[in-house]
């Protein structure tokens, strides 16, 4: 992404039932933006039955996708979104400001009585062709709730409901 795009947004989301990638991807070259999923074909569909072999060879091909290290592959998709609801989208995100978000690790430690058991992580990796910075959060909705307003989490969950109601566009 680094060598082929101005800037890029990619927000992961991961929990310790399900760690395997699961990326969406807002990426700038010049004018253009480009919304990429990068997500196991078989995320939505595992636990649920199917006849003969066919939940087998899911499972197979989930652990395909696992054992493959994520980059430039069959996996990595450019999602059909129109080019208005794209540029709103990274506006909206104001991609200057959003270079300096911090993770919220500190935060983390000292956050008091606020107890989230088994939360959605969150990590950002912003790109441009300078450098690449990532910035974690653990439970961001849950801590903004308990623990009270934070600017990093808000930017995260910003970014993070955002590139979900692009890829809701994609379905």
């Amino acid at each position: 992404m680094q060598q082929n795009f101005d800037s890029t947004i990619i927000c992961q989301r991961s929990s310790s039932r399900n760690n395997s990638p699961n990326y969406l991807i807002l990426a700038a070259y010049q004018n253009q933006l480009t919304f990429f999923t990068y997500r196991s074909p078989y995320r939505d569909i595992l636990g649920r039955y199917f006849p003969g072999q066919l939940v087998q060879k899911f499972s197979q091909e989930e652990s395909r996708f696992r054992a493959t290290t994520p980059d430039t592959n069959r996996y990595l998709l450019p999602q059909p979104i129109a080019s208005e609801v794209l540029r709103r989208s990274w506006e909206s995100l104001q991609p200057p400001h959003l270079w300096a978000i911090q993770g919220d690790e500190q935060a983390r430690r000292t956050s008091g009585n606020c107890a989230v058991d088994d939360g959605e992580d969150i990590t950002l990796y912003l790109i441009d062709k300078k450098m690449i910075r990532s910035a974690h959060f653990y439970a961001p909705a849950s801590l903004e709730a308990c623990a009270g307003k934070d600017v990093g989490r808000q930017q995260v969950i910003q970014v993070s409901n955002t590139l979900q109601r692009l890829l809701q566009r994609v379905r």
